[in-house]
């Protein structure tokens, strides 16, 4: 299975009425962290099509990793909270505090806090595993459940699907937004110990073998799924992160009196080595191109002190203007505005931020590699420049492009991207997801067949090149 075809969606999902499923989804409001938006859209859209989901959530989130605000859950929806039996974060914080003065004053410094390593497995918010396997199993006896649908991070609400998939014997579809175990290049993202891949690869495997539909974003990520486990082709898919085109409203734009490219969010230092965007700039500034006059490059985000110091190392600091973290519609308005997004991405992941210039139709100065992210800039914003992640040569001759389109009067209209969220639309890729599962887990058992060998679908990777 690749990633879910376009063409016959809406049949199956149409007739995929009456299931009623399980949604384990640790992150959903009031909670306003940015992982709650995939299991809203799900939960809203799962019921817009007939099916009946009752979603799980916690009621006391760990404070330091999560936000709570006023967010309600989607009319209609059934939502039951239970508590976590304990939050980690701080408790495992004290302690690496006294054992980092303890080894300090025989000169050991610790890079890391072993306690979160040795305990915290999967990872911190272990706590909600032993309550919502109980008050999942107990919802999933009353209720008559079909199916337990898994959205992660946190990890931990994998280990207690499976626990209530072997409970109950109902069918199990967990959703990764983010890759737990996979230590094919770039991954592991982070240093962690030895003893701790080893137990993470050994409990993604327990996970993999008990689920039926494995659900990651972006395809790439699959396909680097199945080359570290083979065996789980035939019940690994992929579901775009999407986008909701009531979020991309834009109330107050901002005009910029110069050409302004905008940043927002992490800047990927850890992960992206390339500096080709600021060396084009010195390059454009050396050459007269630009100044601060008539030019400008816009951050936001937690990365100021980072920004700051590329743009000494490169002697650009009357060009670059770094902000703090703004929220989102603001950040919007500002995009809106601007004449170029710059956008960076880490292999094999997808991100959120190519999701907002595509769906706002803001051309994107793409310093990525060919993959798949490219291939989704070069069909849905043609205006936008693939410059790569080596030439600032190319970066630069692209900026200079899009100034003189603006001096010029050949800004184009900005206007929604109607066929980008024909495809990329939450709802679009909720109901991609119901045909899978439909697919998967029913439709051959419905006919009294044999099951299936694996999703028949048609690859959106040819689709996006043609």
């Amino acid at each position: 299975m690749a990633i879910m075809g376009r063409g016959d969606h809406r049949d199956i999902a149409a007739n995929a009425t009456g299931r009623n499923l399980l949604m384990l989804c640790y992150y959903y409001p009031p909670l306003t962290d940015v992982g709650c938006r995939r299991s809203v859209a799900f939960s809203r859209y799962f019921k817009k099509y007939g099916w009946k989901p009752t979603v799980l959530s916690v009621s006391n989130p760990d404070p330091v990793f999560c936000r709570v605000g006023n967010d309600r859950p989607p009319e209609g929806v059934d939502v039951v909270y239970c508590r976590s039996w304990v939050n980690t974060y701080w408790f495992l914080g004290k302690l690496n505090g006294l054992l980092t003065r303890a080894l300090r004053s025989f000169g050991i410094q610790l890079k890391r806090n072993p306690f979160y390593d040795l305990m915290n497995i999967p990872d911190l918010f272990w706590g909600w595993i032993p309550a919502a396997t109980i008050k999942g199993c107990q919802l999933m006896r009353k209720q008559s459940i079909d199916l337990i649908y898994v959205s992660c991070t946190p990890f931990s609400s994998a280990v207690a699907g499976v626990l209530l998939k072997k409970l109950t014997g109902k069918p199990l579809v967990i959703d990764f937004r983010d890759p737990f175990a996979l230590e094919i290049p770039p991954f592991p993202l982070n240093d962690v110990p030895s003893y701790r891949r080893y137990i993470n690869r050994t409990l993604e495997t327990w996970l993999l073998r008990h689920t039926d539909v494995f659900v990651v974003t972006p395809d790439e990520i699959r396909q680097r799924y199945i080359q570290q486990y083979p065996w789980i082709h035939d019940k690994i898919c992929t579901i775009y992160n999407g986008i909701e085109p009531a979020d991309i409203r834009v109330d107050e734009r901002e005009d910029f009196p110069k050409f302004t490219v905008v940043y927002g969010g992490n800047f990927y230092f850890d992960y992206i080595k390339s500096d080709v965007f600021f060396q084009a700039l010195a390059h454009l500034q050396a050459a007269g191109n630009i100044t601060a006059d008539n030019f400008q490059f816009l951050y936001y985000g937690g990365d100021g002190k980072r920004i700051k110091d590329k743009a000494k190392e490169y002697a650009i600091e009357d060009l670059v203007i770094v902000n703090g973290m703004i929220p989102y519609q603001k950040m919007l308005n500002i995009l809106a505005g601007a004449d170029l997004q710059l956008l960076r991405i880490v292999e094999a992941n997808m991100g959120t931020k190519i999701f907002d210039g595509l769906a706002l139709n803001v051309p994107l100065l793409a310093t990525i590699p060919e993959g798949e992210p490219s291939d989704i800039v070069r069909k849905y914003s043609p205006d936008s420049y693939l410059v790569g992640t080596r030439e600032p040569e190319k970066v630069a001759d692209a900026i200079l492009d899009a100034m003189n389109k603006r001096e010029g009067g050949q800004r184009k209209e900005r206007r929604s991207n109607t066929e980008f969220f024909k495809v990329f639309s939450r709802e679009a890729t909720a109901r991609q997801l119901m045909e899978i599962i439909e697919q998967q887990l029913y439709m051959m058992h419905d006919t009294q067949c044999a099951p299936t060998s694996g999703f028949q679908t048609k690859n959106t990777d040819d689709e996006l090149r043609n």
